[in-house]
Formats: structure tokens, sequence, C-alpha cells
């Protein structure tokens, strides 16, 4: 079975024993979001008026993809503020191992208010002349995708991370991140929101053809941490039925999972799921992100 797995972070180094580690396992290819697990965005430099905007660079991915041709390739990070927001998209789309944007305006209020308003539309526009997939990280508000949708239809989607608020174990993740008064009391509310009311806001985004989901943390967004990750099946059988196979694709995200499962754990409850068939495995665990990140095996 051809597997990719959809989002990895790898900072300097390692490269070559996470290639070990893909052999034996059995995963071909891997997608790198290069975050080097420290100050949110590193490695990047700041730009625009006062540096107030983030650049990200992705030099641990870039090497390790020419290094190991088709084993790695890698996303861009970007942020709307840039001042040359229109250039960086166009050389992530004429990079050679570069596959995807991704934005995160899920993470804080403000970021999410700046969404709503249009802050993030000219990263759609961009992504969508230049013909690259974006990753977003919406944390639990896959609704207010519907106007990017249908403002720009030739944009391709993919909701990160189940596309739910974070549960009763990342509220406090969040709140610290955005550091302001209220902000405990504000994220211990949204994560205390029960998970299928949640979940049921995503699968709404399913109606969005250009729209698709990515299978991760999973065990901790559904309170079913542990292999085999009991819990969360239902919840990717709702998923399939909704979105379809050929909208889903699987990412471990092993090197900022929060539940504990190994590597091999993470794989082997979507690889050894009987409830699932061996098309819906093969779309799930490859197949889908191949087509829609324009990876060749």
């Amino acid at each position: 079975m051809d597997i990719l797995d959809s989002q990895v972070h790898l900072g300097p180094g390692g490269a070559d024993e996470m290639v070990s580690a893909m052999n034996a396992l059995g995963i071909r290819s891997v997608l790198i979001d290069e975050w080097w697990m420290g100050t949110a965005g590193e490695p990047y430099y700041g730009v625009g008026e006062g540096g107030r905007a983030i650049r990200t660079t992705s030099p641990t991915a870039e090497l390790a993809s020419w290094n190991h041709p088709g084993r790695f390739s890698y996303l861009v990070r970007v942020d709307p503020r840039d001042p040359d927001l229109k250039a960086v998209v166009r050389f992530a789309r004429d990079a050679r191992y570069a596959r995807a944007l991704r934005i995160s305006p899920g993470m804080t209020r403000a970021e999410m208010a700046d969404f709503v308003n249009g802050g993030y539309d000219d990263v759609f526009a961009y992504a969508s002349d230049y013909g690259l997939p974006i990753f977003v990280q919406i944390a639990g508000r896959t609704d207010v995708l519907e106007r990017i949708v249908k403002k720009y239809p030739d944009s391709r989607i993919i909701i990160c991370h189940c596309g739910m608020p974070p549960g009763k174990s990342l509220w406090p993740i969040f709140a610290k991140m955005e550091g302001k008064p209220d902000s405990m009391e504000y994220w211990r509310k949204v994560g205390e929101e029960p998970p299928d009311q949640a979940f049921a806001k995503v699968l709404r985004a399913a109606q969005w053809k250009q729209v698709a989901l990515k299978w991760a943390h999973a065990p901790v967004m559904f309170d079913a941490a542990g292999y085999p990750n009991l819990g969360a099946r239902p919840y990717l059988r709702q998923a399939l039925n909704a979105f379809g196979a050929e909208r889903m694709m699987w990412a471990s995200d092993i090197s900022a999972n929060q539940s504990g499962e190994s590597w091999a754990e993470l794989l082997f409850a979507i690889r050894e799921n009987p409830d699932l068939s061996a098309g819906e495995r093969e779309w799930i665990l490859g197949r889908t992100a191949r087509n829609w990140l324009n990876w060749e095996a």
C-alpha cells in the first residue's frame, strides 16, 4: 500500500532517522510542516512594518526533500500580512518540493475575526491563481469557510485536525497562546462543547466539493486516546459517509501528538481498522493526499 503521512513536523537534522522509521512502518512519503516546536512559526523572520508579519522558511524540509527524493515534500506557512504575499505564494508554486500552503486563523479570536472580515482572502486568491491547495487550521469554525468557497470556487481547502475545536486537553494551550485576560474562561467554554455537537458542524463542510478533511489528532479530539482509538471510529465513519474517502487524508502529526500513541499505533489504528474497506484505507492513507497535493508516488 502507498502510505503518505500528510503532516509531520521536522526540525534541524533528523531526516535520516525519520526515513529509517518510515521504512520500518511501510510509510512511503511524508509531508513536512517545518516547525521547531518552540516559538510559533520558527524558523521564520519578521517582514513588513515593524517586522510584525512572519515569513517562514523550510531549510530542513527542503534539504530532506532533495536528499530523499519521493520520500519528503513540504508545505509553506504564510502570513496574510506579508507585504510580498503574492511573491511568497508564487515561490511556493515554483519550488520543486513545496506542495501546499497552510494558515492557522483558528488559534486566536483576533485572527479568526480577521479571517471572517476578509483578512485572509488574498491567500485564497493567490493560491487559486497558482494552483496550490491550502491547509486550514480552523478550530471548530468550519462555518466561516462558506464565504471563501463561494468567492473562490477554484480554491482547494484541506481542513486540519478533523476540523474540531480544542477539547478538554487542548484548550489550555490555546488560552495560553492567546494570552488575554478572559482567554482561560473563553477557551474553557469552547473546550467543553460535546464532540458530537462540534463534529456535526464539521460534517456540513462536506457539501463543498473543493473541501477535504485531514484526519489528524482524532484520539485527542474525540477523547479516544490509546491504541486502537476505538472511540474515534464512529466519527471516522461519519466523516467517510459525508466527505467520501476521496476527500479524506490521514496525518499522524507524530511530532506533536498529545495522546501518546507511537507512530506505528497511529498508523495501524487506521490500517487495521476492520470497519474500513480496502478501498477506503487506500484513499485515506495515501491516494487522497497524492491527488490533492499533485504528488506522484
